[in-house]
């Protein structure tokens, strides 16, 4: 079995084997970033080493290994000191021509980027019958390139590099994507729907293609960086033919063989890979193993088998009360919200969308409580409490720029009992310009529910 192993130190360290990689052997190496080497145990020493970088390392259990280091990678490779073309942008221009698109579907929101054309939000709500609402933002219809000297790479057809320089050490912008910095090519889309917190400027995206060998040029996120500015990640495999572009690190190859009697695959390492779990809580670290129950097992908590699980309790606790108090008194007010808006309810009061950065705190108000206002709109549309949510109005947010009028907003309270007891979960939609629905799941609403009166309205539950 072979093992991967990233080196980024003198000394590389896998459960008690410590191989000395000398820095007079092999500095160049070392000074590399983010280089792959496959760690092989080939048996005895040939007669004739094919390398004479090589270092002896003794591992825990005394027993001897010479390693051959890979000489190709001391060395630039040959074949990517130049290269002939085509730059990043044919290569994506390519797949224009092919008029592929893709749909990224989420929990509300459904994304669809045709690449080259356009990239638009949408929503499809079935109604009576077989009729269907279709609800739609366009996030972008025009294609621009971004400027400057960092993006100057994307359109050269020809790199050429100076000598004992490598077309690898040319640095491509990046991006953070799993926990790696990672290169992309950058197009922007332009002239979507106009948005009315940028006083009717027009809504456009960042796409930023990923080199990905498995990809089908898919959404990979989609993401509001700013208002009404979005930024897109797309996994594509044509971008990997591409030297700056190219995500996965070349692997290079380092032979261990026995010296001295040794075993052909050092004691401690072939146990490590026969029990790779064991890696993980293995003596001496800090990392304790789950104490989660196996099939078949009983935690200390458990009740004797056969035995009814403990009842849950019926009463809240006082911190539970309390906070059902405040939050009906709208004191305690409920934040959610992901990305560049952040969201904020406060029951009987009003709710409202901010964005809070160094130059300070933007705030739009989406709606403020009126008890009669409810009441008229709950009559009007007919509205029943059910038994997992109940919707209020909320009317007179501040005016939108494109219709003229006060926003609104219907804010849906659902119960959630598979979260934490005070946890709470915050959503927007839009379904049409600046009227909005704001969705608030949270276990503290799920006893709330049956207090709801013949409007909806909630109230403190009086404990007998």
């Amino acid at each position: 079995m072979l093992y991967m192993v990233e080196i980024r130190m003198e000394w590389l360290s896998i459960s008690g084997l410590l191989i000395a990689l000398l820095p007079t052997v092999c500095s160049d190496l070392l000074q590399s970033n983010n280089m792959l080497f496959q760690l092989n145990w080939p048996g005895n020493l040939p007669v004739n080493p094919s390398s004479d970088n090589s270092v002896v390392m003794r591992t825990a259990d005394n027993e001897r290994y010479e390693c051959i280091l890979p000489q190709d990678r001391l060395q630039h490779d040959s074949d990517v000191v130049n290269y002939p073309g085509p730059s990043p942008k044919s290569i994506i221009e390519a797949v224009f021509k092919k008029k592929i698109c893709t749909v990224r579907i989420e929990t509300y929101w459904s994304y669809e980027l045709c690449h080259g054309r356009h990239i638009r939000q949408y929503h499809e709500e079935k109604l009576t019958g077989k009729e269907t609402k279709l609800q739609e933002f366009s996030l972008g219809t025009s294609v621009e390139y971004p400027t400057g000297e960092q993006y100057k790479l994307q359109e050269m057809d020809t790199i050429t590099v100076s000598e004992g320089q490598d077309i690898r050490d040319l640095k491509a912008p990046t991006t953070l994507l799993e926990g790696k910095e990672v290169p992309f090519f950058e197009l922007i889309m332009t002239d979507g729907s106009t948005c009315d917190l940028k006083s009717g400027e027009p809504r456009k995206t960042h796409v930023l293609y990923i080199c990905e060998e498995t990809g089908r040029n898919e959404i990979y996120s989609l993401k509001e960086t700013s208002s009404c500015e979005y930024e897109a990640i797309v996994l594509s495999p044509v971008l990997c033919t591409h030297p700056i572009i190219q995500v996965n690190t070349p692997v290079s190859n380092i032979n261990c063989y026995a010296l001295d009697g040794a075993p052909r695959i050092p004691v401690s390492y072939d146990k490590l890979i026969a029990n790779p779990q064991k890696k993980q809580y293995s003596a001496g670290t800090k990392t304790k193993p789950p104490k989660t129950p196996t099939k078949g097992q009983t935690s200390s908590s458990s009740t004797t088998k056969g035995a009814a699980p403990p009842p849950k309790p019926s009463i809240p606790s006082l911190d539970t009360e309390q906070l059902v108090k405040d939050f009906l008194s709208g004191d305690h007010c409920l934040h959610g919200g992901q990305g560049w808006w952040k969201y904020e309810f406060c029951y009987g009061k009003f709710a409202q969308q901010y964005h809070q950065d160094k130059n300070g705190r933007t705030e739009v108000v989406l709606g403020t409580w009126n008890k009669e206002e409810h009441i008229e709109w709950w009559t009007r549309n007919s509205k029943n409490v059910g038994s997992r949510s109940v919707t209020h109005f909320y009317a007179h947010g501040d005016i939108c720029d494109i219709t003229g009028k006060p926003r609104e907003v219907q804010v849906r309270l659902k119960c959630s009992e598979n979260m934490q007891p005070h946890a709470v979960s915050i959503y927007l939609i839009e379904p049409s310009t600046c009227e909005y629905i704001l969705g608030v799941e949270s276990p503290i609403i799920c006893e709330l529910l049956e207090t709801a009166d013949e409007h909806g309205l909630l109230h403190p539950k009086i404990q007998e």
